[in-house]
């Protein structure tokens, strides 16, 4: 299979990837820098002192809101927000009916995953992936990446190229890539890189093919 995943989910998706890589065939990670070098040591200590339950989203979490009365007011929620106010009004219908799924016959929606258990995982994240990467993955990686990232910018792309075997693209947007152009550009571009790698993979003339599956062929000889 592959893994697509934005933000967090991308992160996961590539530690997925990492530990039972015999089970992904590859991973597109949507704006999820990887953490590495002096950054990597900066998460440490920050882990150590709780000083990244600040920096990170990990407070939010910890209220997020999980009960909304229906879909209207969930929307309505939403919608109000200057961050989901500028995404496309397809994709917040979507983050509504996958994210907060109706739990009850009275209409009455309940978000769809433990707030806590994403608590622990932002306050658990590991410093050494970055240096479990250093030599690219097991499995090819394409990366999309937003022109105006902020996370980006605090993170830096080095680690990342390295993983992606500089299979990244750009398209304009922040972190949230979720603007209506923005979002069909991502999806045309993980698409790409999806059919790239599945492409190297099965082709015998990967290694020959050097400008196309160079990082994908490499990722294949690592997961053998």
């Amino acid at each position: 299979m592959w893994l697509v995943g934005h933000s967090l989910g991308g992160y996961l998706s590539l530690m997925a990837a990492l530990k039972k890589p015999q089970w992904v065939r590859g991973v597109v990670m949507l704006d999820s820098p990887v953490i590495a070098g002096w950054r990597s040591s900066m998460l440490r200590v920050s882990q150590w002192t709780g000083l990244d339950e600040r920096l990170s989203p990990a407070t939010a979490t910890r209220t997020r809101r999980t009960q909304w009365a229906s879909r209207d007011e969930a929307w309505w929620h939403f919608h109000s927000k200057p961050a989901f106010a500028r995404w496309d009004e397809r994709m917040l219908s979507d983050h509504i009916d996958f994210g907060i799924p109706q739990s009850s016959p009275d209409g009455s929606r309940s978000l769809a995953f433990d707030r806590r258990t994403e608590y622990q995982i932002y306050r658990t994240l590991p410093h050494t992936l970055g240096a479990r990467l250093a030599r690219g993955a097991p499995v090819p990686v394409g990366f999309i990446a937003g022109t105006r990232s902020k996370e980006i910018r605090q993170a830096g792309l080095d680690a990342t190229r390295r993983a992606t075997g500089g299979h990244l693209e750009w398209i304009e947007g922040s972190h949230p890539l979720s603007d209506g152009k923005a979002a069909r550009n991502g999806a045309r571009s993980a698409t790409d890189v999806a059919r790239t790698g599945a492409a190297c993979l099965n082709s015998r003339r990967a290694r020959a093919d050097s400008s196309r599956c160079a990082g994908f062929a490499g990722a294949s000889e690592m997961g053998a």
